[in-house]
């Protein structure tokens, strides 16, 4: 309804408004740039809300991030010329890198140096964001992932059908403790040396060139074949599904957050389309007869989107809920409108910090 959809939308925009004031400081065009950024993710939430359609628009305000941070961090950097010696601050790199953040804040504790442990207590910040929206941070507000969600958009049917086995959409995973064991043994941050598709500095790479050259060989056919070709052929977030580690560390620690994609399978009528649209091979078919969503699902809400009997939904610790928690006249509140609220604060807060300066930039502001 049109009254609980301008509700969500207005309480929104007052909260990111709010967080815009104080985050501007005293920077007047910084602020303006941080309200209009706030309208625009609260339009969204609107259309979403309105329109009962959570992919499209999430989709939207996703491919937007990815598309700014793109700019901000790699781009403008590259051509200016200036290459920092630290990199901007990277959630898929922490997560290889949990047991060398534990030690660090470990040894800052313990040797009393706050300045030390104060910037890596940013990594508990994303622990926050898994007890409320989980596995969704891949899908609203990973910073990267909508680059290969764009590519995903740049043709209307797939051209090649990908059927990814239980034991590879598990490879990730294996990826991941591969990568935090060798990342601690050689204090080193593995993934970054050499798998991470997303260069466009010189920060990790090795001075000697026949290895810098392997790095780059590794960097570019990541880059090109999961992040760019594959995607584009098939529909499917494959970097994000088949190679992220961040996406399997989440997949593990996401399962405290009590939202939950499930189908209610005495209503689902196995037409298939779920499991046809899913973009990270999260829905699996257990029998002939039931589909099950894995905990790789990051709630993008493609399959909620499609289904024709409405046999999705986002529940509670796994309990069918498709009961509006308050319905009157033009109110009328469901748990995934809660969701998509929670989401979408989330997401405009993190971008928040980033968008609005690039918006400036553009504009030749700043």
């Amino acid at each position: 309804p049109l009254g609980s959809s301008i509700a969500f939308s207005v309480v929104l925009f007052i909260i990111l408004s709010v967080l815009s004031f104080f985050s501007a400081g005293n920077n007047q065009s910084l602020f303006y740039a941080k309200i209009v950024w706030s309208l625009i993710v609260s339009s969204l939430g609107f259309c979403i809300y309105r329109c009962q359609n959570i992919s499209k628009y999430r989709s939207i305000i996703f491919i937007l991030i990815a598309f700014f941070f793109f700019l901000e961090f790699k781009l403008f950097r590259f051509l200016s010329g200036t290459q920092p010696t630290i990199p901007p601050y990277c959630h898929i790199a922490q997560a290889p890198m949990l047991f060398n953040f534990i030690h660090s804040q470990f040894l800052a504790l313990t040797s009393g140096d706050w300045k030390i442990w104060g910037p890596l207590t940013l990594g508990f910040l994303w622990l926050l964001i898994m007890f409320t929206i989980g596995q969704g941070i891949c899908s609203w507000v990973c910073f990267y992932g909508g680059i290969d969600e764009a590519c995903t958009k740049l043709l209307r049917k797939p051209l090649i059908k990908l059927k990814i086995p239980k034991a590879w959409r598990d490879f990730p995973l294996a990826f991941l403790i591969f990568l935090l064991i060798l990342s601690f043994l050689q204090g080193l941050p593995v993934f970054c040396n050499w798998f991470c598709p997303l260069k466009l500095t010189t920060a990790f790479w090795d001075s000697q060139t026949n290895i810098r050259i392997l790095q780059m060989s590794f960097f570019f056919l990541i880059l090109i074949f999961f992040l760019i070709v594959l995607p584009i052929l098939s529909k499917k977030r494959t970097f994000c599904s088949l190679i992220c580690p961040f996406g399997a560390f989440v997949s593990v620690c996401g399962k405290v957050s009590p939202y939950k994609v499930i189908i209610n399978n005495e209503t689902c009528t196995r037409c298939g389309k779920c499991f046809d649209v899913c973009p990270v091979f999260a829905i699996n078919k257990q029998t002939s007869s039931e589909y099950k969503i894995s905990s790789y699902c990051n709630k993008c809400g493609k399959c909620i989107d499609i289904c024709p009997v409405d046999a999705i939904h986002i529940s509670l610790s796994n309990k069918l809920s498709g009961v509006p928690l308050f319905k009157q006249a033009q109110w009328h509140i469901e748990l995934r409108d809660i969701f998509v609220f929670l989401s979408l604060l989330i997401t405009g807060a993190f971008s928040g910090s980033f968008v609005p300066r690039v918006m400036l930039q553009l504009l030749g502001i700043q």
